[in-house]
């Protein structure tokens, strides 16, 4: 399996959670510092000294808000009835978040000043995306926002198949039929009989900046054409906002489609996972991780991230770790050190040795993805 956090998307200039962070902390400073305070002080005596980042901090901040959009027995909940008196209305920093949020995932790829041209953008998926046809995956999970891995497939005609209706782009032609068979049905063989084409299931546990969400609760994926413009038609049945949950939402997760991609996602689990920048801030998610490696089920973790060591502690956090099942990798993915660190869990994982330097390999994908467009 291919997991992709946050660090996945850094390469397009899209904020890590440190940076969002920050942002949040400095919103609330201003005018809510006694309130910061106790979230961070709370966070610190729960987790032993871990720190809430924005996900934690706007969940705390729904929580305030409504407490009936928070599971009950969640750790926001918790943190809602010992401070009965932040209790209130934080509509407008949880709103200026969500839009910052949208909004850094989205500008890579549209017009403003953070937008990549084509050119650069084609560099990244060289160093980035492109190198994961060879892990021989053809699922990826992922708890990004981001649209990056859709505009990949529309670069390389690659047809994604993901948790909304399928869509069609009309600036490529099909790769494969429509299928509108949600991800999580459980089927497995997308490719058609004797066929090398490559077909990409994405699985997005925590929502899209491209998903929306009828007031029907039906989800659907709206992009257009061109990449260098978001398209969002304001259709009377649409939301105004993007679906997204963020951790500690754990109600809304365990509710309807999400709660299907939920137990695919801990169905799908076994053998060797890539987890690609992800920092393991959810304990929903944690929690799948750490019972299949418990039980068996989950073989090999092998963590691509500038200091891999802090995933690992969130990850166990006062459990014993298995060390000998983890496989640490600490580079930055998109670099010329995570492509080695690639061919190297290639090798450990499914036993293959190149024996092509990696620009020659890199060269080789290259050609292997233009073919898809031939």
């Amino acid at each position: 399996m291919i997991f992709l956090g946050a660090g996945a998307s850094a390469p397009f200039g899209i904020p890590t959670s440190d940076t969002l962070t920050a942002e949040i902390r400095n919103m609330l400073s201003k005018e809510h510092k006694n309130l910061l305070n106790d979230i961070t002080t709370f966070w610190n005596r729960h987790y032993e000294g871990k720190h809430p980042n924005y996900e934690n901090i706007l969940t705390a901040l729904m929580g305030l808000t409504d407490p009936r959009k928070i599971a009950r027995d969640s750790i926001v909940q918790a943190f809602v009835n010992d401070f009965k008196e932040h209790r209130g209305s934080y509509e407008s920093i949880v709103d200026e978040m969500y839009s910052r949020i949208v909004a850094y995932c989205n500008a890579p790829f549209v017009s403003s000043d953070k937008y990549l041209t084509p050119e650069k953008l084609e560099e990244i998926f060289q160093q980035t995306y492109d190198l994961l046809t060879l892990l021989r995956e053809d699922e990826v999970f992922t708890t990004n926002y981001d649209p990056s891995i859709e505009i990949w497939c529309q670069k390389r005609n690659i047809q994604i198949h993901d948790n909304t209706n399928a869509t069609r782009n009309p600036e490529i032609k099909e790769v494969l039929p429509i299928n509108e068979e949600i991800v999580a049905s459980g089927r497995t063989n997308l490719y058609p009989s004797g066929s090398e084409l490559f077909t990409l299931k994405v699985v997005r546990l925590h929502g899209s900046t491209w998903v929306y969400e009828t007031k029907k609760g039906q989800r659907i994926k709206m992009n257009r054409p061109s990449d260098r413009l978001m398209f969002i038609d304001w259709y009377p049945h649409l939301n105004k906002k993007p679906h997204l949950i963020f951790p500690g939402q754990e109600s809304v997760l365990a509710s309807g489609e999400w709660d299907v991609l939920y137990q695919y996602f801990k169905k799908k689990l076994r053998g060797n996972c890539l987890v690609i920048g992800y920092s393991f801030q959810d304990n929903l998610i944690n929690q799948v991780f750490f019972d299949n490696l418990k039980r068996g089920q989950l073989e090999t973790i092998g963590i691509m991230a500038p200091h891999p060591n802090e995933g690992i502690k969130n990850l166990f956090w006062n459990q014993d770790i298995p060390h000998d099942r983890i496989v640490q990798m600490p580079v930055e993915f998109g670099t010329y050190q995570a492509i080695e660190e690639i061919y190297r869990w290639m090798n450990r994982v499914y036993h293959i040795t190149f024996y092509a330097s990696p620009a020659q390999v890199i060269s080789q994908v290259r050609e292997r993805m233009k073919s898809y467009l031939d």
